[in-house]
């Protein structure tokens, strides 16, 4: 049978122009389908990433609007404490321009941008047949494997009946201009962080700097997420309203919602496709960051088709291996900040105040300019966890609430 192409990768952010780069530069024919007119539009996504993101793209620093250095965090009883400061430790990008520059890398290397939208895919002996609509028109297309790059609620891992991440954070974001009165109160080159159960149930609230405007005043992304109990537009007015010093003078440009699985799906491979990024939970649920994730995902991803083609094995038997190299690399991490977020969320919010102001000590400030890492976050927050200053605020924790001290042996564990 004539396929219209060897692999359809469905949807074109990160992720999926990623894969569609790597397998294109592989001599692999490749569809990439993507719903929306503009590339990264619209944008669901604080724009936060490493040095690290970048160089795993192999984007140079165009697309970059501002370096952050720091982060000051903030609880809902008034506790605040500045952590790090020294060095570059996040850059904010332009997302719509990284999406684009990743899609152009994709067509640059010989994938076949289409634009439309996927509403179903089938398996049709030995190969894979989606079903797909533009300008209101359906058509199909064939092909021997289909990579669901195509986020949150991928279409192709319920089409295919994909078992989903059982935990998510539903978050509204706000874009907008901040006076230089009010920009000059705080350092331009940190982000904010907000936390508290009542404010922001099971996550939290953020101020990221992006820049200045052309009229001198500061942009900023705003945002604020929780894990169900409270809407996050709730959530939003009562930080606002906590922290007026901070929000008072913002002028929201944009506002915009997205929702984040924090846990891996059960499974990222079957016969003939391949689940990557938000699609597969490739997420960090410590912080909601996915970009970095979800290109190491993609080049593995890329990897496992590769060798299915040349051994013309489709199977889940074989496409395993996919899942084997991902959770390899960056799984252990995914895991091990699961369980540190749900020894926070375990903590009062007096233990939470106690634990700022240990963070507050010169030896853990230094510990944390040292390590702090924003793709790996476990490695700064156990070594916080051993630390002398943090031990009777973890040890009170630990004692009342069981099933806080397993989340923390399991943070530990080399598994």
């Amino acid at each position: 049978m004539h396929l219209d192409c060897d692999v359809a990768v469905v949807g074109a952010g990160p992720a999926g122009s990623r894969t569609a780069r790597d397998l294109a530069r592989a001599g692999l024919r490749v569809r990439l389908l993507e719903e929306h007119r503009a590339i990264g539009v619209p944008s669901h996504c604080s724009g936060l990433i490493s040095l690290r993101t970048l160089r795993e793209a192999e984007i140079g620093e165009e697309a970059v609007l501002h370096r952050l250095t720091g982060a000051f965090v903030h609880t809902q009883e008034g506790g605040e404490v500045a952590l790090g400061g020294s060095a570059t430790q996040a850059v904010a990008i332009d997302r719509v321009a990284w999406d684009e520059t990743l899609c152009q890398q994709a067509q640059a290397a010989g994938a076949d941008l289409v634009r439309a939208r996927m509403t179903r895919v089938e398996r049709e002996n030995h190969h894979v047949r989606l079903t797909a609509q533009t300008d209101g028109r359906d058509w199909t297309l064939t092909a021997r494997m289909v990579v669901g790059a195509d986020g949150t609620h991928s279409r192709v891992a319920r089409t295919l009946g994909m078992p989903r991440p059982t935990e998510y954070a539903y978050n509204l974001g706000i874009e907008g201009r901040i006076s230089p009165d009010a920009r000059a109160r705080w350092r331009d080159d940190y982000v904010h962080v907000f936390v508290g159960h009542d404010l922001a149930p099971g996550w939290f609230g953020w101020i990221i700097p992006t820049g200045e405007g052309p009229d001198g005043r500061g942009i900023v992304r705003v945002g604020i997420g929780t894990t169900g109990a409270v809407k996050p537009i709730v959530a939003y007015r009562r930080m606002a309203e906590a922290f007026p010093e901070l929000f008072a003078s913002l002028e929201p440009i944009r506002m915009y919602g997205g929702t984040i699985p924090l846990a891996f799906a059960p499974r990222s491979y079957g016969d003939h496709v391949l689940l990557v990024g938000d699609a597969a939970g490739q997420v960090k649920p410590f912080s909601g960051g996915g970009i970095y994730t979800s290109l190491v995902a993609a080049r593995h991803a890329a990897i496992s088709v590769r060798e299915a083609f040349e051994r013309d094995a489709f199977g889940a038997k074989s496409l395993v291996a996919y899942e084997r190299r991902w959770k390899r690399e960056i799984g252990r991490e995914l895991s091990k900040s699961r369980h540190l977020r749900h020894f926070g969320l375990a903590m009062s919010g007096a233990q939470v105040e106690r634990l700022v102001r240990a963070l507050r000590s010169p030896g853990l400030q230094a510990l944390t300019d040292r390590h702090a890492d924003i793709d790996y976050p476990s490695k700064v927050l156990l070594r916080l966890a051993r630390s002398l200053p943090a031990l009777a605020t973890l040890g009170a924790v630990t004692l009342r609430r069981p099933g806080a001290a397993l989340n923390l042996v399991r943070a530990h564990l080399p598994i």
